[in-house]
């Protein structure tokens, strides 16, 4: 799914309007129309309803105005609201002028009696707002966020930024938000994705051409992504699905790699073993029975110097590595860990302390002949990035972006809004959010499912992106079971298999080689 900023969606309009001669205001009929075909969708009539359309002084407002006509014809009670209409450009002016000989009452906030609306519309600022909300504005969106059962955002939620999700201090919190013609990224970026609500995208007649030759480096992923799910051949054997090697572990944290290694399995590789310190081993083997162990050799509680030596060794027959899963930070682990990521020639998914073990050393992944693949969350990518915190809130995608491209890797920043930066400049977003999946082993799971995918063959950008996917998917398919307070991340190992199967049936996925 392309997603763009609101500068990109003006070019695409004005695309429109220049290459097929589309006028302007039938793309704000249009989308007035679709708006009020999603709003009936969800509130089953507005028939006999009192609705408030709150209209700002730009298009986004003239869609407001052409909505309030749309919805009194339809049977609502309608009562427009507007900020400043008299500086309505020509075709928000045309659609006020119609509602008003239309005789519908044209309001300003300090007109209302306090009165409460079975629906608020938010038509004040759409796509274009940056900065601050000010004077009637605010008193606009606090009378929409207290006096209304439904609010519905034209565009996006006024206060909320379309390009990079942050919000005024004055924002919308809608129930619905219909976006036209594409999504924005700012809809699925928190804290803006806070306040969008239910998210549909609606259609205003933009030229098909025009919106799949656009050029775009932004998307979201979604069940388009059946397409790059791996085939299964039925004629086919468990070296055929590939093989995962487990790097982690530690007398703290012996479940992390166990459950990782089951994540490998329950997404259809083949085999997975888990290389471990000693003192752990039959602790982890004790998690998964399908999963091969190795012992690694320790000296006290870290690993020993030959233990880079038999990682590597047992590399030699493993498609994939997954490194850093409860592994620690202990000195002599933190030696071996170097000496097995900068000899492996294998694509290696590097999680938890494994990017911590990196501060310092992260040059060791630059540009390898293999893909690599970093998860961390935002305080582990600060670590190894350099970036404070508050940075990242704010400039999150770019600087996903700058790292990916700067070290050659595919960078997945976790989070409730997860960001996906490939080394070629190209940004995804995971569009479904869940507070389940914050728990621990969460990321561990994550992991393994990125692993399996790149073992069956899956490309190292589709394998992230897949992983990323069936992760959330089967987090919320866990928390529609068990909801999300009590969710574990053995919650989430049970439905990946789910998750997959529902993903390989809603579209075709590449066919095996045999198929």
């Amino acid at each position: 799914m392309k997603l763009v900023t609101s500068a990109q969606m003006k070019e695409l309009e004005a695309l429109a309007m220049e290459t097929f001669a589309i006028d302007s205001l039938l793309l704000m009929e249009n989308a007035a129309r679709s708006f009020c075909d999603a709003l009936e969708k969800q509130t089953e009539s507005v028939s006999g309803k009192t609705v408030a359309v709150f209209c700002g002084p730009g298009n986004n407002g003239g869609d407001g105005f052409a909505i309030a006509r749309h919805l009194h014809n339809r049977g609502a009670k309608v009562t427009i609201v507007a900020l400043s209409p008299e500086r309505l450009g020509k075709d928000a002016g045309k659609n006020r002028d119609i509602a008003v000989r239309m005789g519908l009452p044209v309001l300003s906030c300090a007109d209302l009696t306090g009165q409460r609306f079975s629906i608020c519309v938010d038509a004040l600022f759409g796509t274009g707002f940056h900065g601050a909300v000010q004077g009637e504005a605010c008193d606009m969106i606090a009378y929409m966020n207290e006096k209304s059962d439904f609010t519905a955002s034209v565009d996006m939620p006024s206060g909320a930024s379309a390009d990079d999700g942050s919000v005024a201090e004055s924002v919308v919190r809608a129930d619905l938000t219909v976006t036209f013609g594409l999504a924005k990224i700012g809809q699925f970026l928190y804290p803006a994705k806070g306040c969008v609500g239910h998210l549909l995208v609606a259609e205003i007649s933009l030229p098909r051409e025009i919106v799949t030759q656009f050029p775009a480096n932004l998307f979201g992923l979604d069940a388009g992504l059946s397409a790059c799910l791996p085939g299964r051949p039925e004629n086919s054997h468990k070296g055929r699905f590939g093989k995962v090697l487990v790097l982690g572990g530690s007398p703290d944290m012996a479940g992390a790699p166990a459950m990782a290694a089951e994540a490998v399995l329950k997404c259809g590789a083949g085999m997975v073993t888990a290389a471990v310190p000693k003192g752990v081993r039959e602790t982890v083997a004790g998690f998964c029975r399908e999963m091969m162990t190795v012992s690694l050799p320790v000296d006290g509680e870290q690993l020993s110097k030959t233990a880079a030596e038999l990682v590597l060794t047992k590399l030699k027959g493993q498609d994939v590595l997954v490194a850093g899963c409860g592994l620690g930070t202990a000195e002599g682990t933190k030696k071996a860990f170097l000496s097995v990521v900068s000899a492996c020639d294998k694509p290696i998914v590097i999680d938890a302390d494994g990017i911590n073990l990196l501060k310092g050393n992260i040059n060791i992944i630059k540009n390898k002949t293999s893909p690599v693949v970093l998860t961390p969350h935002p305080a582990e990518f600060s670590r190894i990035s350099g970036h404070s915190m508050d940075y990242l809130q704010a400039n999150k995608l770019t600087a996903a972006k700058e790292f990916a491209a700067a070290y050659g890797v595919f960078l997945v920043l976790k989070g409730a809004d997860t960001v996906v930066a490939h080394p070629d400049g190209k940004l995804f977003v995971c569009t479904q959010s869940n507070s389940g999946l914050a728990t621990a082993g969460s990321g561990d799971v994550l992991s393994g499912v990125i692993a399996s995918m790149l073992a069956q063959g899956a490309s190292a950008g589709d394998a992230v992106n897949l992983g990323v996917y069936l992760h959330s998917r089967a987090g919320l398919l866990a928390r529609d079971r068990v909801g999300a307070y009590g969710m574990t991340a053995a919650d989430v190992l049970r439905f990946l298999p789910a998750a997959v199967e529902s993903l390989s049936k809603t579209g075709v996925c590449q066919k095996g080689l045999d198929s």
